[in-house]
């Protein structure tokens, strides 16, 4: 029988719902004594009975995915399903992203039957496995890392499964914390099911049934409107995961996403990833598709309501057996922050091309958003004489990425956790043997462009009270910037650790002697790898690490000279970066627009001479234009295909069936062109593809030295 409920009622029992969510969250992070936790490394959702997402918190996002395949999983294996049970799950070939990451699910009832079921998982600080904290950068297959836990009941019938509960958490070397997170979760759940029974009594249960499928329906009916006011057509973008290989070398593995839009539905490929490998890094299919899910609530939640809706248009292809597709035994505690990771910047590149071909929405179009995290795990024995293992959180304060209408948000934080905070410096003082020296932003470190990417932070640590710890470390983007720019805007800056010993910063201090940066300490000053399984950091050693950060959008020669001293008087741009990037010549503060027009007019002249001509040959004037590609083109529709011109210019440059990168000039940059805290893996090259006319930078991409290996789009006739 088929509920009908009105306008009003429906969207009280909604809103009512996203507040059960949101008390269910709050219990959780309230009850948890876990510092990950409360960085809002975790989620609590309200799913269907069938396990669709109905509402989800705006906390971490990667894994929301796979609580609708952990219920997926219960439904299929379980036919004694009863009122009290509480299943567990963490075993990611199943659904999870990596074995620190939880799932608890609670299945409610109404008249014997099953109308709603509620999650809630967190990042537990460590599962066991080879090293604290159970992010295992050297393990070589699934047995060496955190303990594994099938799908089964850690509460049935409401009585606890004891025996289940002492095995997970006597493999803890911080079993108490996991054991109150695991508290927090049963709280969490608690809460959320009694408000959840509360409005079923007031409304009845049929109607926030009902009010659950409509949300979903709806969201996916705007969805496939939207979708269908955007061109037809195959839009590729790819990113690299770079890690450490043998004493000096970094690997690059390769995660192209190839984007069909036909009608209505999307279809995400990720065939041509590199294949998997027994080394840190590797996500399972729970992780690929949580990706692809993150970006596309992220992406179309804000106009509209995010749920399952937003994923049922959607398909995401890719075979068994590749990094972003791993299998047992293959390792995987690094698949919650690597090629899922750079999945999502390949995926998100892709959306953006394809959302740029229109006016309306060329707004929701962003640059990868979320490069690397960058794992910052310490253990030890704290200054009480216990041993410890802590995850710091600060690595989420990186800058965010420009749009087409304004600048990144400073310190902007995660696309994966929207409400995410940092870690508290006071709280870890206080747990953790370590000292803050700083945590702050970084000047020029988001990329340059029209718009300009945010800016990120950086902190630095030493021990007190202990002799030493020993960092867990682990990212990527070291060697690459995975957050490149969109339509000539820049890429931001890479991920970066260093370590300083013998430093003697207490000494220091002590004296009364300010410790502002690196270059203040003496002693061995080494940059670390991008995975560094067990980096000792001793008494009198400081650690500093540096975060990516998003990309800029349009050309930093268009940006507003007026917005560049802006900057530099806020402290977000350096002089010597206005002047290099920008060209914008200040003096005492002030544009000096004469120079600013020199300066400007002499990098376009650098441009134009190392440029390589476009492969084909200009083009008549096509007449009226009849759409746009972002911040690069005019497009014009013709009787047998489709000509662009520059949207700066109006100059007609040619034929898109090729390729608009056929006809867009191509000029590989150096390191003067790029921002100071940008590196180019030595196989790939940054090139910046600019009007031939104008000399304007359309696009910037990280490619294969030896030349681009996809097309930015190919609309379909």
């Amino acid at each position: 029988m088929t509920t009908t409920v009105d306008p009003v009622t429906y969207e009280v029992i909604r809103h009512k719902l996203w507040s059960i969510n949101s008390e269910g969250g709050t219990t959780v992070e309230h009850v948890s004594g876990s510092p990950v936790v409360h960085a809002t490394d975790y989620n609590f959702g309200i799913y269907t009975a069938a396990g669709e997402m109905a509402i989800i918190g705006t906390y971490l996002l990667t894994p929301i995915y796979t609580g609708a395949m952990a219920i997926e999983v219960f439904l299929d294996r379980y036919d004694d399903i009863e009122p009290g049970d509480v299943f567990i799950i963490n075993d990611p070939y199943l659904a999870a992203m990596h074995q620190n990451d939880v799932q608890f699910c609670k299945p409610v009832f109404r008249d014997g039957e099953i109308v709603a079921w509620l999650g809630c998982m967190a990042h537990q600080v460590d599962l066991g496995g080879m090293d604290p904290g159970s992010w295992c950068t050297t393990a070589t297959d699934v047995f060496q890392e955190g303990i594994r836990i099938p799908p089964g009941r850690i509460v049935r019938k409401d009585v606890l499964n004891q025996e289940l509960w002492d095995t997970i958490v006597l493999n803890s070397r911080m079993h108490d914390t996991v054991a109150n997170d695991f508290r927090a979760f049963l709280a969490g759940l608690r809460v959320a099911e009694q408000r959840f029974h509360e409005l079923c009594d007031r409304y009845g249960a049929d109607a926030v049934r009902a009010t659950m499928e409509k949300t979903l329906d709806s969201s996916e009916a705007d969805l496939r409107a939207l979708l269908r006011a955007l061109p037809d057509g195959v839009y590729e973008h790819t990113s690299y995961l770079d890690r450490p290989d043998g004493d000096e070398g970094i690997e690059l593995l390769q995660v192209p996403c190839r984007l069909e839009k036909t009608g209505d539905r999307l279809v995400f490929d990720f065939s041509a990833a590199s294949p998997q490998s027994p080394a840190y890094g590797m996500t399972t299919r729970g992780g690929l598709l949580g990706a692809v899910a993150t970006l596309m609530l992220i992406t179309f939640g804000s106009d509209i309501p995010w749920n399952h809706g937003l994923m049922r248009p959607v398909e995401v292809t890719a075979p068994d057996g590749l990094c972003v597709t791993a299998v047992e035994p293959m390792p995987v505690s690094g698949g919650a922050a690597g090629a899922n990771w750079t999945a999502t910047c390949s995926a998100g590149g892709a959306i953006a091309k394809m959302l740029s071909f229109s006016d309306k929405y060329e707004g929701y179009a962003f640059g990868p958003s979320d490069g690397s995290w960058q794992l910052n795990q310490f253990g030890g024995v704290d200054q009480h004489g216990e041993p410890f293992a802590s995850m710091y959180m600060d690595s989420l304060l990186w800058g965010g990425p420009a749009f087409s209408f304004r600048d990144g948000v400073d310190a902007g934080g995660a696309m994966v956790i929207l409400s995410g905070g940092a870690t508290d410096v006071e709280q870890q003082e206080m747990r953790h043997p370590l000292l803050y020296l700083w945590r702050r932003m970084v000047p020029d470190s988001g990329g340059a462009g029209t718009f300009r990417g945010g800016n990120g932070i950086q902190f630095a640590l030493t021990p007190i009270d202990t002799q030493e710890v020993t960092g867990v470390l682990g990212t990527h983007g070291v060697a690459l910037p995975n957050r490149t720019g969109l339509f000539g805007g820049l890429p931001g800056s890479c991920a970066r650790f260093e370590r300083v010993t013998g430093a003697s910063a207490l000494e220091r201090l002590g004296t009364g002697a300010p410790v502002v940066a690196l270059t203040d300490l003496d002693g061995d000053h080494q940059v670390l790898p991008g995975v560094a399984p067990a980096a000792r950091i001793a008494f009198g050693d400081v650690f500093e690490c540096t975060v990516q950060n998003g990309g800029g959008y349009g050309d930093p020669l268009l940006r507003d000279p007026a917005k560049v001293a802006a900057d530099v008087e806020s402290g977000a741009v350096t002089v010597e970066s206005a002047a290099r990037l920008y060209g914008v010549e200040l003096r005492d503060g002030e544009v000096d627009q004469a120079a600013t027009d020199a300066r400007r007019a002499e990098i376009r002249d650098s441009r134009r001479s190392r440029m390589t001509g476009p492969r084909t040959g200009p083009v008549a004037a096509p007449g009226e234009p009849t759409g746009i590609w972002g911040a690069a083109l005019v497009t014009h529709r013709i009787a047998d295909g489709l000509v662009g011109s520059c949207r700066h210019c109006g100059q007609a440059l040619g034929d898109l069936t090729g390729g608009w990168e056929s006809i867009a000039g191509r000029v590989v940059l150096g390191a003067d062109d790029l921002g100071a805290r940008v590196e180019v893996h030595g196989d790939l090259a940054a090139v910046a593809y600019v009007c031939p006319h104008c000399v304007t930078a359309l696009w910037v991409d990280v490619e294969p030295a030896g030349g681009k290996t996809w097309r930015d789009f190919a609309l379909h006739d």
